[in-house]
């Protein structure tokens, strides 16, 4: 438990807990001390058991030490796995490579003349198919297809780039044996959310359900919780403006949604404790609400080469802090881009280009033509996506070098200066942070806004805007 008394914010919330019945929504700002609100209100209460549901297993198992024995703490992966167990009444396989096996067995009884292009559009079916699990769709000659929360129109709105013509139908059918064979016990990760949300099982009963980062739940997240709390009152806890995850899934809608749905009141959690005064008031533009509940702070421009040990360069897009770790490598500097999330793809797709023995002019006209490729189908990323390869090709002579170089980067670790998108920054916190060519962020469009202000309350101390021109 906490050993300082609880804030005016703090106590209103536990005096709604306690006080009253209704479910609650806490709007609780970045740095505002959320987890320490939830343990509050666990620990407020003696007896009853409660449920807290987490998003992944390093937060779980750090609220299990925090929270009473008498409470359940739960991914939504580890509970929907033991439903869909019990349901089938079998012990489940898992398999993450579940589609692509099922891909390559659709694309083995193709004509050996259609393979190529089949294959082609593996990147957008593996992507679409993980979208329609997050967002709850079922192919509409499914049996079950009654169940499904959206259309394919809802698919394809949240997807990257243009699907062709043939791939609705292949991702219908790579969706419905998926699901026959969850049926028999062999799943993947996403199944183990997507089959119990809208295929049945039976839901344990807690009298109050605790419900973490309520902006990041997706569709079938979402109808978990609403089969959970049929009976259960239920508090979350969440920040609608660092809603960031729309792209793999998340419900931009989550958490009014669930206000409205469960009629649930929302109080405020917005002193934070991470980030001083000078930060908190440079976010006012997003969060006018958030404090500080501490004075100083630095938020200041600078430049590439005033970057410190033991900090954070954060960035928007992956090309810029990509090209810029690689020019502080070649300084000395020692450099961490392990929160870069592209890293796997790239190789993949350095990989894709062709001959190990093509020369750096080859690799570069390949990757122009990847590029013209890719946006001719809208790819939002196609230019990040490129710029990252380029990058790698410019340190090759050859494409085997270049990927022999690309995996040296990935997979070395230990910098003292770590380099992440901005998605991968939320929820870290570090002593300063360097906000890498902020002004490419859109604010107004989509979730532009929410991600700027993710990376600009990273800091605890200082928060220095850079270029990389």
């Amino acid at each position: 438990m906490p050993d300082f008394p609880p804030t005016k914010e703090q106590t209103a919330i536990l005096d709604a807990v306690k006080g009253s019945k209704q479910s609650l929504m806490i709007r609780a700002r970045a740095g505002c001390g959320k987890t320490t609100m939830l343990e509050l209100i666990d620990h407020a209460e003696k007896a009853q058991p409660y449920l807290l549901m987490c998003f992944n297993k390093a937060i779980a198992t750090e609220a299990e030490k925090r929270m009473r024995s008498a409470t359940t703490v739960r991914t939504f992966n580890s509970l929907g796995h033991k439903i869909w167990a019990a349901a089938v009444d079998r012990k489940l396989s898992l398999n993450q490579k579940k589609i692509l096996e099922i891909f390559r067995a659709i694309a083995d009884e193709t004509p050996r003349g259609e393979r190529s292009y089949l294959w082609s559009m593996y990147d957008s079916v593996l992507a679409a198919t993980s979208i329609a699990r997050n967002i709850g769709y079922i192919p509409p000659d499914h049996f079950k297809a009654s169940k499904s929360l959206c259309d394919f129109s809802a698919v394809e709105r949240l997807l990257d780039e243009t699907l062709l013509p043939e791939a609705e139908a292949l991702i219908n059918k790579i969706l419905t044996i998926s699901i026959g064979q969850a049926y028999n016990g062999v799943i993947d990760f996403t199944d183990q959310v997507y089959m119990p949300a809208l295929f049945g099982g039976t839901y344990p009963s807690f009298p109050v359900v605790l419900v973490d980062e309520y902006q990041d739940l997706s569709p079938v997240n979402r109808a978990m919780v609403g089969r959970l709390c049929k009976h259960s009152r239920q508090i979350g806890v969440g920040d609608e403006a660092q809603a960031i995850y729309e792209f793999r899934g998340a419900d931009v809608n989550a958490m009014p949604d669930a206000i409205a749905q469960f009629n649930m009141t929302t109080l405020p959690l917005s002193t934070s404790f991470r980030c001083p005064d000078a930060i908190t008031a440079n976010v006012h533009w997003h969060v006018p609400d958030i404090r500080s509940a501490k004075v100083g702070g630095i938020v200041a421009r600078g430049n590439v080469q005033s970057i410190e040990d033991n900090s954070a360069v954060i960035c928007r897009y992956n090309a810029p802090l990509i090209a810029l770790a690689m020019d502080l490598l070649s300084q000395g500097h020692k450099v961490d881009v392990a929160g870069v999330d592209i890293g796997a793809r790239i190789i993949r797709l350095l990989n894709k280009l062709g001959s190990e023995d093509m020369t750096n002019v080859q690799v570069l006209s390949a990757i122009e033509h990847w590029e013209a490729e890719r946006e001719s189908l809208d790819n939002k990323n196609a230019r990040d996506t490129a710029e990252c390869m380029r990058v790698f090709a410019r340190h090759g002579k050859t494409l085997g070098g270049a990927i022999a170089y690309a995996r040296h980067i990935f997979e070395a670790s230990g910098g003292t200066i770590h380099f992440m998108s901005g998605h991968r920054a939320k929820g870290l916190e570090f002593h300063t942070s360097y906000h890498l060519d902020s002004e490419s962020i859109k604010k107004g469009i989509g979730q532009e806004s929410n991600i700027h202000y993710v990376i600009d309350t990273r800091a605890k101390e200082k928060l220095i805007y850079i270029r990389s021109h």
